[in-house]
């Protein structure tokens, strides 16, 4: 758990980095024409664009990676043979996608 923990904590970290870079970077090319004299940043309160846009972006990003993984292993799945081929099927399956062969609802 501390392990994963701190895999977690790298990986938002480099995200917040990546999010930062693309940030800078858009605000780049946006004012590539007029150079730093006219750009977003020198404007009164234009600063506050790339901190928000960095602010939503590390928040949808720790939001995702604060979720519990799923337990694949506990999944109530049921699995059945196919009357006609007999290879396993998912027991919700209405069909076998091996045969075609139509199956029966329990």
């Amino acid at each position: 758990m501390r392990r994963a923990r701190g895999h977690t904590i790298i990986l938002t970290a480099g995200v917040a980095v990546l999010a930062a870079v693309a940030v800078v970077g858009m605000l780049l090319v946006v004012n590539a024409e007029t150079g730093w004299v006219g750009c977003t940043l020198t404007a009164p309160a234009g600063w506050l664009a790339p901190i928000l846009a960095a602010s939503i972006i590390g928040g949808v990003a720790w939001a995702l990676l604060g979720q519990e993984p799923r337990d694949r292993d506990h999944m109530d799945v049921s699995h059945d043979a196919c009357p006609a081929c007999g290879r396993s099927v998912l027991g919700q399956w209405r069909m076998c996608p091996y045969c075609g062969e139509m199956l029966r609802r329990r």
